[in-house]
């Protein structure tokens, strides 16, 4: 499979264009940007100043704000005028949907235009319609004319475009030709991309963003390597979007943006988080400087692995049999805990568990296949073998009671690479073994740093290789306390979309667009029905997004008016303009009516 990066085993920059916005460099070898958005109304032109002072003051090096009309777009002059008097220089961004008259005032005030190609021009059609090649080429003729006059302006002003495609607000040409699929982004990003190069202008980069971590992960890859085939290369914008709040949303966020920077893909990060935004700075900080302690100048050999990196293939393993869990195969990857963990499905006490099937489950680092096989004899047998090590375990290949341990990096491989390169060995040797992501301190870049940041590399880590469809046992040994370590590691397997283990919530971070209070809402939804298991909830603060990105979840929250709600089934609206005050519980009622509504255990 042809590769979208330089190295999957050391994280080697991929070369591009450099975009300046407004002074601040993005791509070509700068370091990566950290950018976020201000959730207060852009008309509010003091409460906008004010939380962009904060946000710069945080550490935040560009800062955004929605221009969802023409007033909005004139309130930017006043912004940008008050915040440089308060002696800020950090560039601005205006968010544009579905006016492009916006993008026009807007372009007069700010150092950058943010455009969604899915909805800046394309109408809606009826559902029968379809598009003959001759009318779609009609319809990109109506994209050029109408798009051409912001970007000859951008070009006379030397602003910054940013082309942002979201997954579920797709155009329905685009869907209609290519799916609502990480091709159908790329394809609909590049034909904007196609206008402005024509017209020799290269100050613009690219997002493709997704609530789906794995869709969001592929479908960058497949934009870096579409560049590649094209013959160019333009810096790209990471984000996990409408990633939701908490511990959940962080954890999403780096595995889907750390995963990427580790590949060396990405030069400027955003993380959405549906809570004050000066909270998501130090967050997406901590990405971004992990990712250059871990930057490497050269690549090293890349393994051959049998992977398609663009869409999601699990590796076939054997079965390991465990009696009340088994792992392998196609079953949900099993959590391993180091202690008693009720939440875990195998938990050890120092180097031995005591299975429900009365068999011993050894882990142990061996030094020769006598020692592995002898244990065999005895019981199952997690392996902890060094990959130049495994030719000599050929003879153990098959037994259903081995596992292997991926293990600690070495050779000037980050710990993700490590355990590619130890995938490719055993795929080589054509071993089908299940394989233990276990996540400790033989795995962290810096072992002397909070917590939260521990929680960021776990993420990375088992998040990258489970997008690859690598990884049947996993554990996070990070805390030293084994519950919260298993939750850790559901946690993480929920948010690769590799197991479900609790409810999930798909939450925008809300922006002057959003119709009503989104983070108290939140709140109360999740207060509400955080006890049920697998139930996927959208909390949207408007329209522009709301009903595409929230796609994969079963019921949606969506802001429909201001302090009114719809709700929704799926991408079907089922009902509209709620109360807010009332719309939690009529949530409640149609996830009841549903079937899909669990009374809450009592304690």
């Amino acid at each position: 499979m042809e590769n979208y990066c330089i190295s999957r085993v050391n994280r080697v920059r991929l070369q591009n264009r450099q975009v300046d916005v407004g002074g601040v460099k993005i791509g070509g070898g700068a370091p990566i940007v950290v950018q976020s958005m201000t959730n207060t109304k852009t008309c509010d032109v003091d409460a906008s100043v004010k939380q962009c002072i904060a946000l710069a003051e945080a550490g935040c090096q560009i800062i955004r704000l929605t221009a969802q009309n023409l007033d909005a777009a004139k309130a930017l002059k006043d912004i940008s005028k008050k915040f440089r008097a308060a002696g800020f220089s950090n560039p601005l961004v205006a968010d544009i949907h579905f006016l492009p008259q916006t993008a026009m005032e807007a372009v007069e005030h700010v150092e950058k235009i943010r455009v969604n190609p899915g909805n800046f021009t394309d109408k809606r059609l009826a559902p029968e319609h379809d598009y003959t090649d001759a009318e779609y080429e009609e319809e990109l003729d109506k994209i050029r004319q109408k798009f051409t006059p912001l970007v000859l302006r951008c070009k006379e002003l030397g602003r910054a475009l940013r082309i942002g495609t979201n997954h579920g607000s797709l155009s329905d040409r685009i869907v209609r030709r290519y799916g609502d699929t990480s091709y159908g982004m790329v394809e609909a990003a590049f034909e904007f991309a196609r206008i402005c190069r024509d017209l020799n202008f290269h100050n613009f980069l690219f997002s493709f963003k997704s609530s789906n971590t794995r869709v969001m992960v592929e479908t960058y890859r497949l934009a870096a390597k579409r560049m590649a085939e094209e013959g160019f290369s333009y810096p790209l914008h990471l984000g996990v979007t409408e990633a939701g709040f908490g511990i959940d949303a962080r954890i999403k966020s780096a595995m889907g943006i750390g995963g990427l920077l580790f590949d060396g893909i990405g030069d400027t990060i955003r993380v959405s988080l549906t809570e004050d935004p000066v909270a998501e700075v130090p967050v997406a900080k901590n990405l971004a400087a992990l990712a250059e302690k871990i930057r490497a100048e050269k690549a090293l050999p890349q393994p051959e692995e049998n992977i398609d990196f663009y869409s999601y293939n699990r590796r076939q393993s054997i079965v390991l049999d465990c009696g009340k869990f088994k792992a392998g195969a196609d079953e949900v990857p099993a959590v391993a805990s180091f202690g008693k963990a009720q939440n875990a499905d195998m938990c050890f006490e120092n180097s031995a568990a005591q299975l429900p099937n009365g068999a011993t489950f050894k882990i142990a680092e061996y030094d020769c296949p006598c020692a592995i096989e002898d244990d065999l004899k005895n019981g199952k047998v997690a392996a902890v073998v060094q990959t130049d090590f495994l030719e000599k375990c050929k003879h153990l290949f098959g037994n259903e009671n081995l596992v292997f341990v991926a293990p600690a990096p070495q050779g000037g491989r980050h710990a993700v690479g490590e355990a590619r390169a130890f995938a490719a060995k055993l795929e080589k040797l054509d071993c089908k073994n299940p394989i233990w992501l276990k996540f400790d301190a033989s795995k962290l870049v810096d072992k002397n740093v909070p917590e939260m940041e521990k929680l960021n590399e776990a993420a990375i880590y088992l998040g990258s290789l489970l997008v690859d469809g690598i990884g049947d046992i996993v554990s996070v040994e990070i805390t030293g306390d084994p519950e919260k370590d298993a939750a850790y590691a559901l946690a993480i397997l929920q948010a690769a979309r590799a197991r479900r283990s609790k409810a999930e919530y798909i939450a925008c971070p809300s922006c002057g667009r959003t119709l009503y209070n989104i983070q108290e809402a939140v709140a109360k939804i999740e207060k509400a029905t955080s006890h049920l298991k697998n139930v996927t909830i959208g909390v949207m603060g408007c329209i522009v997004n709301g009903p595409g990105e929230m796609a994969d979840a079963d019921f949606g929250y969506v802001g429909g008016a201001p302090g009114k709600i719809n709700l929704y089934k799926g991408k079907k609206c089922v009902a509209v303009n709620i109360p807010q005050e009332q719309a939690i519980e009529r949530l409640i009622d149609f996830i009841k009516a549903e079937g899909k509504w669990t009374e809450p255990e009592t304690k």
